[in-house]
């Protein structure tokens, strides 16, 4: 294979053609339907400010992708990484919880049972039951969804990977997680208790997320990547022209694929959030996220950070919301962490569809159409990572797949 081409300009993509260039690759195509590089992680700008829709963050020194992007010029400046949650406790009375990003909820035992099944419901139903009726309530809350109709793997972006069972002996649970993978997996203790260090900082662009998409056109451009922008490629057309010697790398969203692969569709599960950006003078740390699991409201995370000098907040909601009821959302969930807020004006809103949470449908015909197009393409189809939400499981599926290819017969030598 010496010729690679990627559908999808966002984050997925751009790592695609840096990973490819490494490589060897020196004939690489990206595709971008929209005029600028950066998709979802590019925020919108007004007023010379950056109106995020949600909290990006890059790895600490050392991360593979922030090492890639560095080694490319990319610069990145170092944070404290600061968060918490706001957990339903007993008595209709909130809990709060720093450096945790997870829901804590009370319950004193932290036996698991096996139920089978790969929904997100079977997920819930392995947890006591005081902790699975709180996770059901924020879950039906957040999605608005049959939950044994979502697949288990919406925990990751739901936030409620791992839970903190408050009042259960921690040094029992250490030793539960030591032993046990899947209480490893469903159970977590806030780092401030276990004398842990991992997650402390992270890392933001330094001159923002516009310039460092920019940034990386650029750097793209003098490896001699050809950037098409508004360039909405067509998946039908795209397998019907994939040529020999061609690696098809799809960083875009994969439901337009299986129609043209000869795949039913599966059952998606639309859901759009709304975002709200406020000006704000916050006294406590930044960046800052608190995460809403109380099902109460409609704010299910606030996020606080620094844009060209000023402080703003990002309120990312379940459903539109008046004003009045934002600025009540968010005093309660600020009120129990170190820092005091006063928001000033809303500069903007945004109501985006996210398809980050999978239907259990959708993962069972993913693998059809990863089998399909194997079949019909080999190596020569890369899938963007579609399955996993996180950063570096993606990245690290894309370079296996491109790996795969580049190094079949006919690929160039990797540099």
């Amino acid at each position: 294979m010496s010729r690679v081409r990627i559908v999808g300009g966002g984050l997925t993509g751009i790592l695609a053609a840096f990973e490819a260039h490494r490589l060897g690759c020196r004939d690489i195509e990206l595709h971008e339907r929209f005029d600028r590089l950066g998709g979802v992680a590019l925020p919108r700008e007004a007023h010379g400010l950056e109106l995020r829709d949600g909290c990006i963050y890059f790895g600490p020194r050392g991360d593979p992708i922030r090492s890639l992007l560095e080694w490319h010029g990319m610069a990145f400046e170092d944070v404290e990484n600061r968060f918490g949650s706001v957990s339903p406790g007993r008595g209709g009375e909130a809990t709060f919880t720093e450096d945790f990003g997870g829901p804590a909820i009370p319950c004193a035992e932290f036996a698991l049972t096996h139920p089978g099944g790969a929904t997100l419901a079977d997920r819930l139903r392995a947890y006591p039951q005081e902790i699975e009726a709180a996770l059901t309530r924020y879950c039906r809350w957040h999605l608005g969804a049959w939950l044994d109709e979502v697949h288990g793997s919406a925990a990751t972006p739901l936030a409620i990977n791992r839970v903190y069972p408050m009042g259960a002996d921690l040094a029992a649970l250490a030793e539960a997680k030591r032993r046990s993978p899947a209480c490893d997996e469903l159970y977590a203790i806030p780092r401030g208790l276990w004398g842990r260090t991992a997650n402390l900082t992270a890392a933001l662009p330094r001159d923002g997320f516009p310039a460092f998409f920019q940034a990386c056109r650029a750097a793209l451009e003098g490896l001699g990547v050809t950037i098409h922008e508004r360039a909405l490629v067509s998946p039908r057309q795209a397998l019907a022209a994939h040529q020999p010697g061609e690696v098809l790398v799809w960083a875009a969203n994969p439901t337009p694929l299986f129609k043209a692969a000869g795949v039913p569709t599966p059952k998606l599960l639309p859901k759009s959030f709304a975002a709200y950006v406020f000006k704000a003078r916050w006294r406590g740390p930044t960046p800052f996220y608190v995460q809403n699991f109380t099902a109460q409201g409609a704010v299910f995370r606030a996020y606080i950070y620094q844009s060209r000098g000023e402080t703003l907040l990002t309120a990312e909601c379940v459903t539109e919301a008046e004003d009045a009821q934002l600025r009540a959302d968010l005093a309660r969930l600020l009120a129990g962490f170190p820092g005091d807020l006063d928001l000033g004006e809303m500069l903007g809103v945004s109501i985006q569809p996210r398809w980050i949470y999978h239907s259990a449908d959708a993962m069972r015909r993913l693998k059809t159409l990863h089998a399909t197009l194997a079949q019909r393409m080999g190596p020569a189809f890369v899938a963007g990572a579609w399955e996993p939400y996180a950063k570096t499981e993606k990245f690290a599926q894309v370079n296996a797949g491109l790996a795969a290819a580049l190094e079949a017969p006919g690929a160039v030598a990797a540099a």
